[in-house]
């Protein structure tokens, strides 16, 4: 009995694990590092998940037209180190304080991209997380 239970308890912890690691990507295979975007709008929602939180930004394209973008960044702990807290987010949102974000496109070509930092209308960075030419190294830094 006891190495049924075992066994089980096994196999349901190779599953999770299996699940865990197909659900994580890597930059490279998603993202075109070649192609950087400047997004310049207004925060609609964050989420702050693991393994990768999601802001979500309505940003106008060349004609004029609201584009809805998704923004994947680093997980809640990463932005913190970063200096960023949910206070922070949660009154961007709800302010509707217009910021640009520098980030990498999808290699799809579709409306979502990697953030890589995020600059408030005042022209102070108040977060880096990944690298942009100008905007930290690999990992980031603190906020300017």
């Amino acid at each position: 009995m006891k190495n049924t239970q075992k066994t089980l308890a096994l196999i349901a912890g190779l599953l999770t694990l299996s699940m865990t690691l197909s659900a994580h990507h890597s930059f490279q295979a998603e993202y075109d590092q070649n192609q950087p975007l400047k997004l310049t709008g207004k925060l609609t929602k964050v989420l702050q998940e693991n393994p990768h939180g999601w802001i979500y930004l309505d940003a106008p394209n060349a004609q004029g037209k609201t584009i809805n973008w998704a923004l994947e960044i680093p997980n809640p702990f990463v932005v913190q180190q970063n200096g960023f807290s949910r206070n922070i987010w949660e009154e961007l949102v709800k302010t509707g304080e217009t910021v640009t974000v520098t980030a990498y496109a999808a290699k799809d070509g579709s409306k979502h991209a990697w953030a890589g930092g995020l600059t408030r209308a005042d022209g102070k960075t108040v977060i880096t997380l990944s690298g942009i030419p100008g905007q930290g190294g690999p990992r980031g830094g603190r906020g300017q």
